[in-house]
Formats: C-alpha cells, structure tokens, sequence
C-alpha cells in the first residue's frame, strides 16, 4: 500500500467501530498500525484493552531459536508491551 494509506485505514476502522486487527511483520505495515493505534489511544477515542491485534510468525521463523526475535521485532514495529494473540502464518516453513 501507498505510505500511510494503512494508518489512516487503521485510524478510521477504529472511529467506526472495528477492534480486531490482524497483522503481521511480513505485511511491512506494523508500523503504521501501532502508530495509528497509538493515536487513537492518546485521543481517548479506544483504550489499549479496547483493541485486539493479531499477528502472525511467518514461515522462514519457524525455527524456535527465531520466533522470539520476530515477535520482539514486531512488538518493538508496534511500540506494544504485548500482542494478544500470535499465531503461525501456515503450517509449513521456508528455507
């Protein structure tokens, strides 16, 4: 997508009522949609424990050495302390 244009569809799904997005660090966004919560947060209009947010490990971070540091990645993209739920992107890995 354009720069921003998932902020700003992040921003507005939350103003019409959305809660639960899904994500995930292959998608390249998560920064757009931590910042759009962020805003959304700090305006008043949702509190963090308003929003559920899924993302997903992709398939060349199967190995267990390598799903913490995907996820820290992802929770640092987000600027979150936590995801509620993360799941595995399909049930095969990469190379």
């Amino acid at each position: 997508t354009a720069k921003d244009a998932c902020y700003e569809a992040v921003k507005i799904a939350i103003d019409v009522g959305y809660r639960h997005f899904d994500g995930a660090l292959v998608y390249r966004n998560e920064d757009e949609i931590g910042r759009a919560f962020h805003e959304k947060i700090a305006d008043g209009t949702v509190t963090r424990e308003d929003l559920y947010y899924c993302g997903k490990l992709w398939n060349t971070f199967h190995p267990p050495q390598l799903v913490r540091s995907s996820l820290e990645k992802s929770l640092k993209l987000l600027k979150f302390d936590y995801i509620d739920l993360y799941l595995i992107e399909l049930p095969l890995a990469f190379k």
